[in-house]
């Protein structure tokens, strides 16, 4: 499972982020939330990898419960299939809950929530990067008031654009292969008179 797979799952469910095994993260494993501050350390999505998912059972129980039910499994009692060391300072636990995601720093004593660890919505951070207007923040990438045929169209006279699949891609590239070697009418292939 990847982040977008996580965080797009429409049931409720757990993720658990360890910290590199290299040594640009040598500095950071183990390290409290106090100290990452003090030192002014980022907590950043690029410095994990994703050791683990599962599905949480549905239950009345809050934020915190779940946190710390996952805490004493993964350092009691460790799924059969799960290869990441026993819960410590430094990981990140991921809850999707009703479709909203939080992350959470296993910090000295209990949890801290980190915010932008994970985007709930990578449509919505996608667009952020690709938009070159905030306004049009939308769930539409590209549709930025540059095109107003497409713009005054109601949603209903859109349709998205068919795509290719790959056997029509593969077809249409060799043709145009092919087309660009035939020699144009009239002109002799220097090659062929050898």
């Amino acid at each position: 499972m990847n982040d977008e797979t996580f965080v797009n799952n429409p049931g409720d469910g757990y993720a658990i982020y360890q910290l590199k095994q290299d040594a640009s993260t040598r500095d950071l494993r183990f390290a409290s939330m106090a100290q990452v501050e003090k030192k002014g350390w980022m907590v950043d999505r690029g410095n994990y990898d994703l050791v683990y998912t599962g599905t949480l059972q549905p239950a009345a129980k809050d934020q915190a419960a779940i946190l710390e039910e996952l805490y004493a499994r993964f350092n009691l009692n460790h799924p059969a299939d799960f290869t990441g060391h026993s819960l410590s300072m430094s990981d990140i636990v991921a809850l999707r809950k009703s479709g909203k995601v939080s992350c959470h720093y296993v910090d000295t004593y209990g949890f801290r929530e980190v915010k932008d660890f994970l985007p709930d919505n990578l449509l919505h951070s996608s667009e952020i990067s690709m938009e070159d207007d905030y306004d049009m923040i939308d769930g539409i990438v590209g549709n930025n008031g540059k095109n107003a045929a497409l713009e005054n169209q109601k949603p209903s006279e859109t349709k998205p654009e068919r795509r290719l699949s790959l056997r029509e891609q593969l077809q249409q590239a060799r043709e145009n292969h092919f087309h660009r070697m035939k020699p144009e009418h009239g002109t002799k292939n220097p090659v062929m008179e050898r």
